[in-house]
C-alpha cells in the first residue's frame, strides 16, 4: 500500500507549491510491527507503474515483496526544475557547477546549491517525527538512499546526522561539492553501513563518464581512510540512468539489510 502526502519543504521556491511525499508498508507485515524507514531523495521514481512519475522507476515496492524485507518507504519527490534540485541536494554553493551549465544559464540565478541543510534538517526535523507518529516504526533504525545529486545528499546526512543507520549512494555526482564533502566525510562518525556504485559510461549534460569515475575514487578513496563500513561496486557499461538503479537495486538492499 502506498499513502500520498502532500507536505510544505522550506527549499521550496514556487510560493504555495507543496512537494509529494509517497509512503510504502508493505502489507504482508502486521500492522503492529515496528519498521525500519528507509527515507528515498527523488522520490518521484521510487515506485513502479502509477506511483512513478514518468513510468519508470526503481521499482523498490516491488523489490521489498520480492525479497521479503519487512522494510519502509518514505519518498520525496525532489524539485521539479534540475537547477532547484541541484540547490536543494547540496550543502554548499558550487562554482564548477556554474562553469559547466555555461555562462547564459549561470546570469539567470544569483547563486547555485547551499539549501541542502535546510532540507535535511526539515526531512529529520519534521518529516521523520510525522512519520514516526502516524506509523509503526523503529526509529532508531534510519536509512537514506539517493541517486546522482541524491547521492550526494545521502553522503552529507551520513556526515551529519549520527543517528543514521543505512546509507545508499548510487551513481553518485561526486564532481558536485567534492572538497567540502571530502571534508564533512573526515570529520563523520558514521557506525552504519554504507553502500556505494557508479557505472563506466555514466555521462549527465557536460559531465562526463570520466568526471563521475575520477571523482568517484577522489571520494571512496577517502572514505576508506575513515574506516566506515562500506561495499562499492563499479558496473562495466552502466548508464546514468533509472534503469541500471532499478537494476542494482536489489543488490544494495541486500547488503544494507544484512540480507544472504
Amino acid at each position: 500500500m502506498i499513502d500520498q502526502l502532500n507536505v510544505s519543504i522550506p527549499t521550496e521556491k514556487s510560493s504555495g507549491l507543496k512537494r509529494i511525499v509517497r509512503v510504502f508498508r508493505p502489507d504482508w507485515v502486521d500492522t503492529h510491527t515496528p519498521l525500519p524507514v528507509l527515507y528515498m531523495h527523488d522520490g518521484q521514481h521510487a515506485f513502479s507503474g502509477n506511483a512513478t512519475e514518468h513510468g519508470e522507476g526503481w521499482e523498490i515496492d516491488r523489490w521489498i515483496d520480492t525479497l521479503r524485507l519487512p522494510l519502509m518507504v518514505v519518498a520525496i519527490s525532489s524539485a521539479p526544475n534540475w537547477l532547484d534540485r541541484y540547490d536543494e541536494y547540496s550543502y554548499h554553493e558550487d562554482e564548477m557547477l556554474y562553469r559547466r551549465i555555461g555562462p547564459e544559464l549561470a546570469k539567470t540565478r544569483p547563486s547555485l546549491g547551499g539549501q541542502g541543510r535546510t532540507y535535511t534538517d526539515w526531512l529529520m526535523y519534521e518529516l521523520k517525527p510525522t512519520i514516526d507518529t502516524a506509523y509503526v516504526t523503529d526509529p532508531e533504525d534510519v536509512g537514506v538512499i539517493g541517486s546522482s545529486m541524491g547521492g550526494v545528499i545521502s553522503l552529507y546526512m551520513m556526515a551529519t546526522y549520527p543517528s543514521i543507520r543505512r546509507v545508499g549512494s548510487l551513481s553518485t555526482a561526486a564532481w558536485a561539492n567534492l572538497d567540502p564533502l571530502i571534508r564533512e566525510i573526515k570529520q563523520a562518525t558514521f557506525t552504519g553501513k554504507l553502500y556505494m556504485d557508479i557505472g563506466t559510461e555514466e555521462k549527465s549534460g557536460p559531465i562526463t563518464a570520466n568526471d563521475y569515475l575520477f571523482t568517484n575514487a577522489k571520494l571512496v578513496e577517502v572514505i576508506a581512510q575513515s574506516g566506515i563500513a562500506f561495499r562499492y561496486e563499479v558496473e562495466p557499461d552502466a548508464i546514468h540512468h533509472e534503469s541500471a538503479w532499478r537494476r542494482r537495486l536489489p543488490h544494495v538492499l541486500r547488503y544494507l539489510y544484512d540480507l544472504t
